[in-house]
């Protein structure tokens, strides 16, 4: 099974000078996450909800200034390669091109866990063995800007929602971005600024998807898989009894696949002694693993190694010095930070990074169009 056969032709594709307000009604008709962005018929960037609940941006903006830089799969690809390229990034929808990077089709992460699941390849353990754990959860009196801070912080897609430990609701990406851009794309431009500070002062609740499609612990990853294709959503909460235990998504679905198609993803930690603690290796590892996702949606990454340096602090606690390695085919990028919590350190030091792979990635796309134009 090739990328070519497994993909779907693309309802909805932006131009690059198309505006974000004329796209985003469209990207809700369409029920579509992410619209490739082209230039003459050519791949140019990727536009999701995802990226738009990052920063806040000017309904006037060219989607081009608001595209993520290009992540793509070849028609060539094998079913393998597919799966490590959905794996590595955690990518919704990924586009196929050609050789000369004309845009020709869509293959969706709804696409490869179809697959999976008809051919009788998904592995037969339990949610609770691949699950996303502790989920990250929020009250329903919680604001708007809380959920989308915490979605950008620990790069997710869903927060359960909670009332005295009662599930009650779900928010996801969408949900921000449909409450606080595209009933915007109706108003003037003088009642923007105070509708975007009513909406991220709301309560979570008057966002909030109720009631919420639940799996328990001990449903298998078949039964999961079936269930998030049959109610065409990405992930769900995972319940113990009335307890929220976890949250899995197509993402882990695809992760439990690691032993089966040799996935690994290129990440060197060398921890201090006081990092070594199982909690907190876990906690590090699931970080590193997730940042490592983000710049694998810019760029093929050869090598992403991260250190620590334990110093003494003159409060009581050490003072953890990172530093993060990356090597990729348009260079190699280090970023250093420092912070008594090493997780909060990486996070500063992995933004650094791939603030400076963004500025990289669009000097040379620059570079390309100034040698185009001449020619």
């Amino acid at each position: 099974m090739s990328a070519s056969e497994l993909m779907a032709n693309v309802s909805l594709v932006a131009s690059s000078n198309d505006k974000l307000r004329d796209i985003l009604n469209k990207m809700r008709e369409a029920n579509q996450w992410v619209v490739p962005v082209v230039n003459n018929k050519k791949l140019v960037g990727i536009l999701s909800f995802k990226e738009l609940i990052r920063r806040r941006v000017n309904l006037e903006t060219r989607v081009i200034n608001v595209s993520s830089p290009i992540i793509s799969l070849s028609k060539k690809d094998d079913f393998t390669q597919v799966v490590v390229k959905f794996y590595t990034t955690k990518a919704r929808a990924i586009p196929v091109v050609d050789d000369s990077r004309n845009l020709l089709g869509m293959i969706t992460r709804e696409t490869v866990i179809s697959y999976l699941l008809n051919s009788g390849q998904l592995d037969t353990g339990k949610a609770r063995e691949y699950m996303s754990s502790p989920p990250v959860t929020l009250t329903a009196e919680d604001s708007v800007a809380k959920a989308r801070w915490s979605m950008v912080r620990d790069n997710i897609s869903r927060i359960p929602i909670l009332e005295e430990k009662k599930l009650v609701g779900i928010v996801t990406t969408r949900d921000i971005v449909n409450a606080l851009y595209v009933p915007l794309s109706e108003k003037k431009r003088a009642s923007i600024l105070n509708e975007e500070e009513r909406v991220m002062a709301s309560p979570v609740k008057e966002i909030m998807n109720s009631p919420v499609i639940t799996v328990t612990g001990s449903e298998s990853l078949k039964q999961v898989a079936e269930k998030l294709l049959k109610n065409k959503i990405s992930g769900a909460p995972v319940m113990e009894g009335d307890f929220v235990s976890g949250v899995i998504s197509g993402v882990d679905i695809i992760k439990s696949l690691e032993h089966k198609f040799q996935l690994s993803m290129p990440i060197e930690a060398k921890l201090t002694t006081g990092l070594r603690n199982k909690e907190l290796k876990a906690q590090l590892d699931g970080v590193l693993e997730r940042y490592l996702s983000k710049l694998e949606k810019f760029v093929d990454v050869n090598n992403f190694r991260v250190s620590f340096k334990e110093e003494a602090s003159s409060q009581g606690r050490p003072l953890y010095r990172v530093s993060v390695n990356i090597s990729t085919k348009i260079g190699n990028f280090v970023a250093n930070d420092s912070d008594r919590d090493p997780v909060a350190a990486v996070k500063r030091a992995v933004d650094i990074l791939e603030q400076r792979l963004i500025k990289k990635l669009k000097r040379i796309q620059e570079k390309k169009g100034d040698k185009e134009g001449a020619i």
